[in-house]
């Protein structure tokens, strides 16, 4: 697993709508596949997102900063920092810096597809050789079968059924300039302009542009970053954003549904706060609540906006994802209105988010020197140690280390250095630090996620309102 770079990019030539005293794109007329291409935006994991956005960036050897989506950035940081050690699996480390997404394959047949993240599925080289051998395949080859061979002979796969991936042929649609998207009519394209305050078309230039993979990446770019993305992205006025918003924004704790727990699980994490405002320096935890943290990179886009309360107040996000929504569930197709689960492999983690899938995944016939062999799902995190744990057990990290995680997310093992850093950092005196212990029940955990792409202070802003209680006391 990993990723491929693009030599050649098919190109779509979009026609463009332009205000030129304004210097502005009123709208764009475009085809099902430029939608299609916009749409699978939603489908990507935020870890995707980061690394695309990164690697654009470089790309274009701009001299302003990296687009910093909230907290996402430093989480995606913390990840590529982190020893092989620190993981169960080499495995469960690449599954958070090249998440997979739940149609990947079906996005393959896309114009223009910008996800790099290439998937394959591997098995034991023995498997039908030897009667020890786990009868499993896995994404990684860098998983060991219960013999003690990796699991490296590639599995080849074959498409599977043409179908829509979300908007029906032959149709046109047209996308105002806040990522609203639009069937195209000339009575639509009409309430459009008058809606947005033109009269007649005098101000109005239309301007062809072609658009490969570059540009579409700006355009994945300028959807958090501003309110006019088809504008900053064809005429040139984009420029890089740190996107964060101040930890005390209205509502942000409460989210919706987020009282209805499909999970019992509770974790507790220590936070130390500055006394004069509640200010979270940093949070001090074990494997569980870094586990958590560290799925929010596998959770696709369309995904951290449904389950986080469906008002995300980030550039055209909102706007975009009610689009979607609306023009997949208008049609009589096969296309998604809700991408709600990750994929299977990621079954074995992150109860409290209720993103992944409860069912065992289904079992892949696979025929070997003219016998068939049903295959399980080999987890992320299986060690080798007992063949029943190709089920999955639980956890990326190893047990046994303290973590501690900043504001903004961003983690590292516990030690004292850390800890004065972090100190010296906010010029706090020790006696103006408290101690609590927080629960996270699914509310919080869904109030970090949703934090995490909003702010670049999670933890104060998702934990803000448990701090009103006494902090932990200290013994005698």
């Amino acid at each position: 697993m990993g990723g491929t770079d693009f030599s050649e990019e098919p190109t779509f030539r979009l026609k463009l709508l332009v205000d030129k005293e304004k210097n502005k794109v009123v709208l764009a007329e475009v085809g099902k596949d430029f939608v299609d291409v916009l749409f699978s935006f939603l489908l990507l994991p935020m870890g995707t997102i980061v690394r695309l956005l990164r690697k654009h960036h470089e790309n274009q050897k701009s001299q302003t900063a990296a687009t910093t989506i909230g907290c996402f950035n430093n989480l995606y940081k913390s990840v590529v920092d982190m020893s092989n050690d620190n993981f169960l699996t080499e495995a469960c480390k690449d599954i958070l810096l090249y998440p997979i997404h739940a149609k990947e394959r079906p996005c393959k047949r896309l114009k223009l597809n910008i996800d790099d993240t290439t998937t394959k599925y591997y098995r034991c080289p023995d498997l039908g050789n030897s009667q020890s051998c786990s009868k499993a395949y896995s994404n990684f080859c860098s998983l060991k079968c219960v013999c003690g061979k990796f699991m490296e002979q590639e599995i080849k796969v074959r498409d599977g059924v043409l179908t829509e991936i979300f908007v029906s042929d032959k149709k046109s649609f047209i996308i105002l300039d806040n990522m609203k998207v639009r069937f195209n009519s000339i009575a639509l394209t009409l309430k459009s302009l008058r809606e947005l305050g033109y009269t007649d078309l005098d101000k109005l230039d239309e301007m062809l542009v072609d658009v490969g993979h570059k540009e579409v990446l700006a355009l994945l770019e300028c959807l958090f970053s501003a309110d006019t993305p088809l504008t900053d992205a064809f005429l040139m006025k984009r420029k890089s954003c740190i996107i964060t918003r101040t930890h005390n924004m209205p509502s942000l704790a409460t989210v919706q549904d987020g009282g209805k727990a499909e999970s019992n699980e509770i974790l507790s994490v220590t936070v130390f706060v500055r006394k004069q405002d509640k200010k979270v320096l940093y949070a001090e935890s074990g494997q569980d609540f870094v586990d958590l943290l560290l799925m929010f990179l596998a959770v696709p886009l369309e995904s951290v906006w449904g389950i986080s309360g469906n008002n995300i107040e980030l550039g055209c996000i909102e706007n975009f994802c009610k689009s979607m929504r609306s023009l997949s569930s208008s049609q009589a197709t096969n296309a998604s209105t809700c991408i709600s689960k990750l994929p299977w492999n990621y079954s074995f983690q992150a109860p409290l988010l209720g993103v992944c899938s409860k069912l065992d995944p289904p079992l892949w016939t696979l025929k070997i020197n003219s016998q068939s062999y049903d295959l399980k799902m080999m987890y992320p995190n299986y060690d080798g140690s007992e063949e029943s744990t190709i089920q999955g057990s639980n956890g990326l990290l190893k047990r046994g280390t303290t973590y501690m995680i900043s504001d903004d997310l961003t983690i590292s093992a516990t030690n004292s250095s850390s800890t004065i850093c972090i100190l010296k950092k906010w010029n706090v005196d020790l006696d103006d630090i408290e101690e609590h212990v927080i629960d996270i029940s699914k509310k919080e955990a869904i109030g970090l996620l949703r934090a995490s792409l909003m702010t670049s202070t999670a933890l104060t802003t998702a934990l803000g309102s448990l701090l009103l209680k006494k902090p932990k006391k200290e013994k005698p």
